[in-house]
């Protein structure tokens, strides 16, 4: 079974998909929140079969908050238990390489090799401190790597951010407006290179 995390679930042809942008069955998270995602799956995966230096390290994570503050809990971890097979995959995509805290991400997915696939990890088991997981507000879009003038939306953005046209501005940018029942949230999905993490606050028009 492939599980992947911080890959667009529509580019994702994995069995469990993770991420902020919600796509059918997609599992979501908050936007970059992957450190805290990772951090609890090895809490609730591997923790039996770390080291106690690393089982303290992860005795002092403050579980409650990782859980609210990335909306992303044990219902979530259980579901995914559910589902896995003899043999399992995770796939850490691009969202991953672009986050802030990717060494100590990928430090975290290296744990996750005792019992996981990892196709990109970093092999060091010296961990940092969890940081607090930054807040999107307002209008949020995710920076696809694409090539249209198109803005994908759910209804939930429509109206959280009163489109009533098929054609509005983005950063002063034309957008034609498409609406897709299996998109699902308040985060808007747009084509444009970027080199940091892709969710981007946006003004809308």
């Amino acid at each position: 079974m492939k599980i992947s995390i911080g890959i667009l679930p529509t580019k994702s042809n994995a069995d469990v998909i993770l991420h902020p942008v919600k796509y059918k069955n997609s599992i979501t998270y908050e936007p970059s929140a992957e450190e805290a995602v990772i951090a609890l799956m090895v809490k609730y995966f591997i923790y039996d079969e770390l080291n106690d230096e690393l089982k303290e390290y992860f005795n002092e994570l403050d579980i409650g908050y990782l859980y609210s503050e990335s909306n992303f809990d044990e219902f979530d971890l259980e579901m995914i238990e559910k589902k896995l097979e003899k043999d399992n995959e995770i796939i850490i995509g691009r969202d991953v390489l672009l986050h802030p805290k990717k060494e100590n991400i990928l430090k975290l997915a290296n744990l996750l090799r005792k019992k996981f696939k990892v196709n990109e990890f970093v092999n060091n088991t010296n961990l940092d401190e969890i940081e607090d997981i930054e807040e999107f507000n307002g209008s949020v879009v995710y920076l696809d790597e694409c090539e249209n003038d198109d803005i994908l939306i759910s209804n939930q953005f429509k109206i959280a951010n009163k489109i009533n046209n098929d054609k509005i501005s983005v950063n002063s940018k034309n957008k034609n407006v498409i609406l897709d029942d299996n998109l699902k949230g308040v985060f808007g999905v747009i084509c444009e290179k970027t080199d940091k993490y892709p969710f981007e606050r946006v003004k809308i028009n």
